[in-house]
């Protein structure tokens, strides 16, 4: 069942568009990212739900109520800032509590709650701390235990761990996770870091100028993006643009590029009138031979090319290869302890055509 839907929302600032026409369901919960690019709409659209914001167009509805004309403090929200916004002249305990008495709560079911909250948080007894005593990932937990300590409908975090450095983030994506799945929140994560959304999500909604650009799941989002915009913003990627040919097995076709490179390609989902695509391979996708001496028993692309740098980074070496005199290219390999290849070396690259992400032009 859906908890919340947008219903082609709009929103304009004078003349610009900061939303347009955004529909898409939150069901109970389910923990949606929201990503993109900054200025995209991601955090109007969220002000907007949230009642911050009301929409040109559209609805907003709350498991099945239009919220036209509610305000913040009418609908049932939890809101985590980016910089958290906690009250410095408060202690944790009534940070938590600000809430629950905004709304009347008796005094022994606040603490009650609040006693719950920071059991949830791992923050019992922090209780009498007030935030500057707090390191950053504390207060984060502290603004969250706020949030959710009123038991809302919908939970909204804009950036959530966007103040934390990155190894802290990495640590708590997980805590995060695991905190909103134990209490079934129904959450949209506004961010533009794509492991975030990615790892958060179980939904992943791509904006861009203000659309829904794609969603779905995170897996499908990486492996199948519909444009050349969702392909750049979600990982890493080699790009070769030029016509699509005939086919030369089911399901494969030939492919040349504008510097002249034949590829083989999977068939297009839908064919456009000019037959001008562009081709995504993943870094990772790429396997690096130091032979060129290959042979398969099925269609592959193998390419010509020389090492021009080398990067170990940890667990993975990156490696950009020259093709071809012009193009250059990226490929991934995990670190096993040994590293064959060096800058300047002559290697043979080869992936399958389906590793191929196939999309129209200019999309």
């Amino acid at each position: 069942m859906s908890v919340l839907e947008l219903l082609h929302v709009t929103k304009r600032f004078g003349t610009f568009v900061a939303v347009d026409d955004v529909s898409f369901t939150v069901d109970k919960g389910q923990i949606v990212s929201l990503l993109g690019p900054s200025g995209c709409g991601k955090t109007t659209t969220l002000r907007v739900i949230s009642g911050f914001e009301e929409a040109d167009q559209g609805s907003v509805i709350f498991s099945g109520k239009d919220m036209k004309g509610r305000r913040p403090y009418e609908r049932n929200v939890g809101l985590l800032f980016q910089d958290y916004a906690l009250f410095p002249h408060m202690t944790v305990e009534q940070n938590v509590a600000y809430g629950l008495k905004q709304r009347g709560f008796e005094k022994t079911g606040i603490l009650s709650r609040v006693g719950e909250m920071l059991d949830l948080v791992k923050l019992k007894g922090f209780e009498k701390r007030r935030p500057s005593q707090l390191s950053g990932g504390q207060q984060q937990r502290v603004a969250l235990a706020r949030s959710l300590a009123i038991s809302p409908e919908v939970v909204l975090l804009d950036e959530p761990l966007s103040a934390l450095d990155a190894k802290l983030r990495q640590e708590l994506r997980f805590e995060l996770k695991e905190i909103l799945s134990e209490v079934d929140a129904t959450t949209i994560v506004v961010t533009h870091d794509q492991e975030e959304a990615m790892s958060l999500g179980e939904r992943v909604i791509v904006m861009s100028d203000g659309k829904v650009v794609q969603q779905g799941p995170p897996t499908e989002i990486y492996a199948s993006p519909r444009t050349r915009f969702v392909a750049e913003f979600i990982g890493r990627s080699n790009w070769f643009s030029g016509v699509i040919g005939a086919v030369t097995e089911p399901g494969v076709r030939d492919f040349k590029t504008g510097g002249g490179l034949g590829l083989l390609v999977p068939e297009p989902t839908e064919m456009t009138t000019s037959n001008d695509y562009d081709i995504c391979i993943r870094p990772e996708r790429i396997q690096i031979n130091v032979t060129d001496n290959l042979s398969h028993n099925h269609p592959i692309n193998t390419l010509s090319g020389t090492i021009r740098d080398v990067a170990h980074l940890g667990a993975d070496i990156h490696f950009v290869i020259e093709v071809a005199g012009r193009h250059l290219i990226t490929a991934t390999e995990q670190y096993n302890g040994q590293s064959l290849e060096r800058a300047g070396q002559d290697v043979a690259l080869t992936f399958s055509p389906h590793d191929c992400i196939i999309v129209p032009s200019n999309s």
